[in-house]
């Protein structure tokens, strides 16, 4: 029988969000529909996706919910892909993996480099994912305790396209207009993701992802050996003889709980019954359960995506540039 850890890295709202829409060309597609892509021919001259698997993608992006299918011509039989509120709600996901990338990625260029921005006054506000009852302050995994919640024993049928991802879907594609490839490696490899989520439950030894994800050794051993490459994760000596070592996340790892909280709140928005959330969040600081929310920390205020948008970053930060190379 699988312990309470197990079931809840596995019962998840992250989980089941990334069920539907952590494929790597799925979060690629999404990301030109926030950029206004709306028609095939717009996809397909922006990504270089083979024809076949952007139909299958949007078939089954429409059956989950995410879009609607609008016909604007009968003859041929034409169609617009349109977002629907489901859809549309992923928009602080993909801020939150964007700000990521740009920061932490050593492959970033900062030509890609964006500020979100107020649509009124073009004034720069700050996304985090925070409590709502502290608005202005970006969470961390060490303010935030997950819980089992009332519906930790039953997993929703998902309706996704989840399928195991690597770097080659941003490499077959149009790479100048492809920023997020650590992003996607990390978030679009089923058990690269698996292993990342597992290490925030604290899970830090090779036996222990073993045991909390079910995954073959030779398998493991190897998404950790690329998540120790691409600095998501460092190796720890905990004993010499024999050699046995800890997986512990480095900075750039631990910075990925704002976009894995991005992703928690939409799932547990559209995916989860209501009252009955698989994993509770509880904040350590109030002893409350709450869902996050993303907020602009110079303000408090709530960020939503009629009312700001994205604008190019003319001087990117000094730990961008350091991490390009």
């Amino acid at each position: 029988m699988r312990d309470q850890r197990t079931l809840m890295i596995q019962n998840n709202p992250v989980a089941h969000a990334l069920d539907v829409v952590g494929d790597g060309w799925t979060m690629l597609i999404l990301r030109e529909s926030f950029r206004g892509a709306k028609r095939f021919d717009d996809w397909l001259n922006r990504l270089g996706i083979a024809r076949s698997v952007l139909a299958r993608r949007l078939r089954t992006l429409c059956e989950a919910g995410l879009y609607d299918r609008v016909a604007y011509q009968s003859h041929p039989p034409r169609h617009d892909y349109l977002l629907t509120a489901m859809g549309r709600d992923l928009f602080m996901v993909g801020i939150t993996v964007n700000l990521w990338e740009q920061t932490w990625s050593r492959d970033f260029h900062p030509r890609h480099a964006i500020r979100i921005v107020q649509r009124t006054d073009g004034r720069t506000v700050e996304p985090v994912m925070s409590d709502p009852a502290d608005p202005a302050r970006a969470l961390t995994a060490r303010d935030v305790e997950a819980i089992p919640g009332p519906g930790i024993d039953h997993a929703p049928a998902m309706r996704g396209v989840r399928r195991r991802q690597s770097r080659a879907v941003v490499a077959g594609g149009a790479a100048d207009t492809a920023p997020m490839d650590l992003a996607l490696e990390t978030i679009g490899s089923y058990w690269t993701n698996q292993i990342v989520t597992a290490s925030f439950f604290g899970v830090t030894r090779f036996d222990g992802f073993m045991e909390s994800i079910e995954v073959s050794t030779s398998v493991l051993a190897e998404r950790l050996e690329r998540l120790i490459a691409d600095g998501l994760l460092e190796r720890r000596l905990y004993q010499e003889r024999p050699a046995r070592h800890e997986y512990h996340r480095t900075e750039a790892g631990r910075a990925l709980y704002q976009p894995m909280l991005a992703f928690y709140a939409w799932g547990a928005r559209w995916l989860c019954q209501p009252g009955r959330l698989p994993v509770v969040l509880m904040s350590r600081r109030t002893g409350r359960p709450f869902i996050p929310a993303l907020h602009d920390a110079l303000t408090g205020e709530p960020l939503e995506r009629a009312r700001v948008r994205a604008a190019p970053l003319h001087a990117p930060s000094r730990k961008a540039r350091q991490l390009v190379r």
